[in-house]
């Protein structure tokens, strides 16, 4: 005669490990597919974009060949920066945190040169310049896309800002670049929303 072998809990156990399975498997497909659902919030330079977490403007576009911080040249680059300023303010009751940003150009994507980060408290805006380093050849339709930093999402907001460089004006930035400094000594600033 046989008596089946029972262990105390294991029908617990059981149910733990089909869930932790389907969590498993659910990070796999959200891992696999990085960009997850992305919500595009188009802009234009000089004018607030809002979007879930407040509102993020592009306050002006500087060019250079140089990087200075407290009257020292930091940084020279063989192609060009670019210092986009802008001002991301916490309009609702969530924090205002975006960590990621990149500009785009046509098929070209720039990361950012150094750490980049926009954050508010509720009621509070914030103004930093993100600087990048772009080749000058290809400046054409540059767009600032900045986004919340997230390790799993399944709906994420873009914002997207055209920079105002086209076809027909990029030869004036590009000579504007050339040998101009960016200086970036006060590029950090928070304060209440009026």
């Amino acid at each position: 005669m046989r008596f089946p072998i029972r262990f105390p809990g294991s029908k617990l156990a059981g149910v733990l490990a089909a869930i932790a399975l389907v969590a498993v498997s659910a990070v796999g497909l959200r891992l696999s597919d990085p960009k997850g659902t992305v919500d595009m919030v188009s802009g234009v330079a000089g004018k607030p974009v809002t979007f879930n977490d407040g509102e993020l403007s592009v306050d002006r576009v500087r060019v250079g060949t140089v990087l200075t911080q407290n009257d020292e040249v930091r940084e020279r680059s063989a192609g060009m920066f670019v210092a986009v300023a802008v001002t991301g303010a916490a309009t609702g009751p969530r924090e205002l945190s975006l960590g990621s940003a990149e500009l785009v150009s046509k098929d070209v994507h720039y990361k950012t040169y150094g750490l980049t980060s926009v954050s508010a408290a509720p009621g509070f805006k914030t103004s930093t310049d993100i600087v990048f380093e772009v080749d000058p050849a290809r400046i054409e339709g540059l767009t600032l896309e900045m986004w919340r930093n997230e390790v799993i999402s399944g709906y994420q907001q873009r914002v997207r800002i055209p920079l105002g460089i086209t076809t027909a004006n990029a030869n004036q930035w590009r000579d504007a670049a050339r040998g101009w400094g960016i200086d970036i000594s006060l590029s950090n600033s928070t304060r209440p929303i009026p």
